[in-house]
């Protein structure tokens, strides 16, 4: 808040007191640290009217001159909404004003507060706050504020649920601390315990802990050994209903019963311990045996082992651990495998058994196992194993085994016992293995495991996968490394570097290699520099990971790289091979030059010229940019490289790839429109523009086919390929929102007139837009229309251009309604070269610029205003007027069209008279206004969540809107009404600006 906004509240001291120094010093603190909202301050009691009691100490009123605020728009402060309803705290006691008052007070305020004031008659003062907020911050019965901390909250639904139905926490505790002497359990203990565990609930959730006379339980039924039973409970449990705000009771409750048997020695921390371990509903006692009963919630059953009254390690997995290990214990004489360190490590991996554990582990006897297959040559076999592997079902409550399961057998050949059980501990810790077996032919014993071991380890030697998912283990290299024996180039070097690479392979791509020379044929030259494309016979080599084996890609076509004078194999030779050999296959020689060759990946590099590839867009498209053009006009040439130079091609936010389209591409040619330099055509672009889209699971450059476009002929174009350049270059290389795309250029071969090919507008032009909807244009369509322009236009200033030509004939609209600017730097004749020469149509065309300057951003902006206007009347401006030298010189002068504030609100009206201004560093720039368009748009938007400002400016607009509708017809006659000399093309005015020279 700035010192001339506060100096107001500081000259206002004098002017009231609360007549207690405290509480003025207290106000006046309040007020100095204002920075928005209505301002804290002395309310006099007489200002309240129809005061009526809501609770104890809360009360509604009617506030006569109502809150002060202060209006950054308006620059004052003002009272806008008199007799306002609101809610009065009483702070009763409270005639002695002390520091601890003054803390009481600030715990209670919140955002909502308006002030403080006191009753004379009881002397007691009141805290003032807006209704709306009270009732969403504090409860309306105490007043005391709502609070829902998340740490005592089980879950975040039950947490919101409290806030939305605003349970109050103090009512609820004074609610039972009032039924206190409505129940006895005849022991003064006892009755302590119960109210404080009352006191102490946190939600509206927590069970209501309370003494439950014995007579209220029927059907009781003994389930347990420990005398725990289950009963229904007439009367049932006390929970407060958050919806209905009442307290009820939940009638015939279904209740565990588990008694408290030794409480003569009963203490707090025994009752504290045992009520917090179980969802207890309270304390009985037994009539007859005196025995204290806990009631206990039904789920209890599911929550506890029914045999050892444990609770379970995980509430959805009847899981209890100690009796499954004592289940298992108890079987250790059923089996053996007759070695005792063997059994001894089984029992011990048996009784470390989780709930976790999806299986037992366990001695497998080696006849359980049928349908024995061996797997490579490294001891490796699948089998069927018969009863198969034990686990608890924690559904049926019991052990089951899943028959005849699929399992791997991996043989050991270890003499010594005790080293293959360390050797192996660590790999049995996982919960893949089963168990242990013994051949008894062989002796040698086995692990069992599943049958998906080796979707994580090598069939060959076991070891886990350093690429799980490519299945690729460093043995397979044992492969490439035997095979060295089979192959050489003849030199030591090249030999050395392949076998070098060869070791390195991961599993990834394809193998480098030598290739004799013989393997390939239809070798073709292309380009310079010894390149050439052939087709190799056998194809490189790779690893299938699905088959887990090498295989090749026969006839695969490459690029041949011929390294001139290679015969002598120094370091600069190597260094080349090594740069390239990530997108290489291997190395060959020309048996006849002697000269060696790198056999290039085909995918990196042109086909037509050999070129590597710079980026995804050229990789998509199988072609470098230069044979893509390949244009016989450097001019031309040079302009596509030009436009596509600053464009990412590897990113999906790409722009426009700007291209030469030959004309023969386009079908379906049709005249739809001409403007004062130019005709256009629609047509349908047979191999359609390129997109960056998504194919599977990564982005790749794509064409759209048969995509309709505009084509916008220029004449006379092919005689001044310079300024039809500079056209071009006016649009943005760049997909901007609400800008027109311009997808590239092409030749008319019969008239020889270039081509801009453009995004087609399927909404037409505003003129036809408006004349389809001007019956259904609100002002919140018109906005939406405001705000897409001056977000485009906004781009095309942020990038440093000017349009030039900014009227309604050049604003267009999609498909999906979207309005977007078109005919950017199309403001002249392609063969005027006369720099003094003005083109525009006379109503959008700024002073300045009818005086002779040059068109700058400003005077974009007073075309905007232009817009505006037809955006807000549904006319042309100066439609009833003669576009020539006398309306050139009223414009000059300061003449503006006429507008009313019954049809269009003051907000709109000052916005687009600041963009009229005679003097161009007056107007607002782009920016600014697209964020008052948005302003006024967000106003009107039923979704938008409003604040005070975007209230009255939808007053506004909704005031002008009705005089609308109530004048639509005459509006809409009116709007057909033009001047016969009114032109709203663009076309030459320097005829008509010589009056201002004059």
């Amino acid at each position: 808040m700035e010192l001339m906004e506060l100096e107001f509240l500081t000259k206002n001291f004098a002017n009231w007191t609360s007549g207690n120094e405290i509480i003025d010093n207290f106000i006046q603190e309040k007020q100095l640290r204002y920075k928005y909202g209505v301002v804290f301050e002395w309310i006099p009691y007489g200002k309240f009217i129809e005061i009526k009691g809501i609770g104890k100490t809360i009360a509604t009123a009617i506030w006569k001159e109502g809150p002060l605020k202060y209006y950054k728009n308006d620059e004052e402060w003002i009272r806008s909404s008199s007799y306002e309803e609101v809610i009065l705290r009483f702070l009763y006691d409270s005639e002695n004003i002390t520091d601890e008052f003054i803390n009481k007070v600030k715990s209670y305020l919140n955002s909502g507060n308006c002030g403080i004031s006191q009753n004379p008659d009881t002397k007691d003062y009141i805290l003032v706050f807006n209704k709306k907020s009270f009732e969403s911050d504090c409860c309306k019965k105490c007043g005391d504020k709502y609070k829902y901390d998340s740490k005592v909250y089980k879950d975040f639904v039950r947490k919101n649920e409290d806030e939305e139905y605003k349970w109050c926490k103090s009512c609820h505790i004074n609610h039972l601390k009032n039924n206190f002497k409505s129940w006895a359990s005849g022991n003064e203990k006892i009755d302590n315990f119960i109210q404080q565990r009352r006191l102490n609930i946190k939600t509206s959730f927590d069970l209501i802990f309370e003494w439950i006379p014995f007579n209220e339980f029927i059907e009781i039924k003994e389930i347990r050994k420990d005398g725990s039973s289950v009963a229904i409970w007439k009367e049932g449990p006390l929970r407060y209903d958050i919806i209905e705000k009442e307290w009820m009771k939940e009638s015939y409750k279904k209740v565990v019963l588990k008694y408290l048997f030794n409480l003569q020695n009963m203490t707090d921390e025994f009752l504290n311990e045992t009520t917090v371990l179980y969802d207890s509903y309270g304390i009985s006692q037994n009539p007859n045996t005196k025995e204290y009963i806990l009631m206990v919630h039904h789920k209890y059953n599911k929550k506890y082992c029914e045999i050892c009254d444990k609770e379970y390690i995980k509430p959805d997995h009847n899981w209890c651990e100690s009796c499954q290990i004592n289940y298992l214990k108890n079987n250790f004489i059923n089996w053996t495998s007759g070695n005792k360190q063997i059994d001894g490590f089984i029992q011990k991996k048996q009784l470390k058994m989780s709930n976790n554990s999806s299986v037992t582990f366990e001695w497998v006897p080696y006849s359980e196992f049928i349908d024995i297959r061996e797997l490579e040559d490294n001891c490796l076999t699948t089998a069927i194993w018969k009863e198969g592997p034990l686990y608890f079902d924690v559904d049926k409550m019991k052990w089951m085994r899943t028959t005849y399961e699929k399992v791997c057998l991996k043989y050991l050949s270890q003499d010594d016992t005790n080293e293959f059980i360390n050797e192996d501990e660590s790999s049995l810790t996982n919960e893949i293995g089963f168990g242990i077996s013994q051949n008894p032919d062989t002796n040698d014993y086995i692990l069992v495991f599943k049958n998906d071991y080796f979707d994580m380890r090598c069939e060959k030697c076991d070891n886990k996968y350093e690429n799980r998912r490519h299945k690729w283990c460093k043995c397979r290299s044992e492969y490439l490394k035997n095979d060295f024996t089979n192959w050489t180039s003849g030199n030591e070097k090249i030999d050395s570097l392949i076998q070098k690479y060869q070791l390195k392979y991961n599993g990834h791509s394809t193998v480098f290699e030598w290739i004799p020379y013989d393997k390939f044929i239809n070798i073709n030259k292309i380009g310079e520099g010894g390149l050439a494309i052939a087709k190799w016979k056998d194809g490189p080599l790779y690893y299938n990971y699905l088959n887990r084996k090498y295989k090749r890609k026969l006839n695969k076509k490459v690029l041949l790289k011929y390294l001139s004078n290679s015969q002598n194999i120094n370091k600069k030779f190597l260094s080349e091979i090594i740069y390239l050999i990530e997108k290489s296959y291997g190395i060959s020689q020309d048996p006849n030059t002697k000269d060696y060759i790198l056999i290039l990946q085909l995918k990196y590099y042109c086909e037509q010229c050999g070129k590597q590839y710079d980026n995804k867009f050229e990789i998509n498209t199988k072609s470098c940019f230069s044979c893509q053009i390949s244009h016989e006009d450097k001019k031309i040439n040079d302009l596509i490289q030009e436009m596509r130079l600053n464009i990412d091609h590897n990113s999906n936010e790409s722009g426009i790839i700007f291209e030469w389209i030959p004309y023969d591409q386009f079908n379906d040619i049709k005249g739809i429109g001409k403007g004062g330099f130019s005709a256009v055509y629609s047509a349908i672009w047979k191999d359609g523009s390129l997109c960056y889209a998504i194919v599977g699971f990564h982005y790749e450059w794509r064409r759209e086919p048969n995509k309709k476009v505009a084509l916008k002929c220029l004449h006379n174009s092919q005689n001044f390929l310079d300024e039809f350049i500079n056209k071009v270059k006016a649009y943005p290389n760049q997909k901007i929102d609400n800008i027109l795309k311009l997808y590239g250029i092409s030749q008319n071969p019969d008239t020889k007139d270039y081509i801009m090919v453009l995004e087609y507008a399927e909404g037409g032009n505003f003129n036809n837009y408006l004349d389809k909807n001007y019956d259904n244009f609100d002002w919140f369509n018109g906005l939406k229309v405001l705000k897409d322009i001056f977000k485009g236009l906004s781009k095309i200033h942020q990038k440093h251009k000017v349009h030039c030509d900014f009227h309604m004939g050049n604003i267009l609209f999609t498909s999906t309604r979207d309005a977007c600017i078109s005919d950017m730097g199309l403001c002249k004749k392609i063969d005027d070269n006369n720099k003094t020469n003005i083109y525009g149509v006379i109503p959008y065309v700024s002073p300045e610029v009818l005086k002779g300057k040059p068109y700058t951003q400003p005077a974009d902006i007073y075309s905007s205003g232009m817009i505006m206007y037809v955006i807000a009347t549904g006319r042309q401006p100066f439609a009833d007027f003669a576009h020539d030298e006398a309306l050139v010189l009223n414009i000059y002068n300061g003449i503006r069209p006429e507008i009313s504030e019954k049809l269009v609100p003051k907000c709109y009206i000052d916005l687009m008279k600041r963009c009229w201004d005679s003097n161009p560093n007056n107007r607002p720039n782009s920016v600014e206004i697209k964020e008052m368009i948005e302003l006024f748009y967000n106003s009107l938007d039923q979704k938008f969540k409003k604040k005070q400002q975007h209230c009255e400016i939808e007053k506004q607009f909704k005031e002008t809107q009705e005089y609308r509708k109530e004048n639509f017809l005459s509006l809409k006659n009116n709007k057909s009404t033009i001047h016969a000399q009114a032109i709203y093309t663009s076309r030459l005015l320097n005829p008509f600006i010589k009056v201002i020279e004059q």
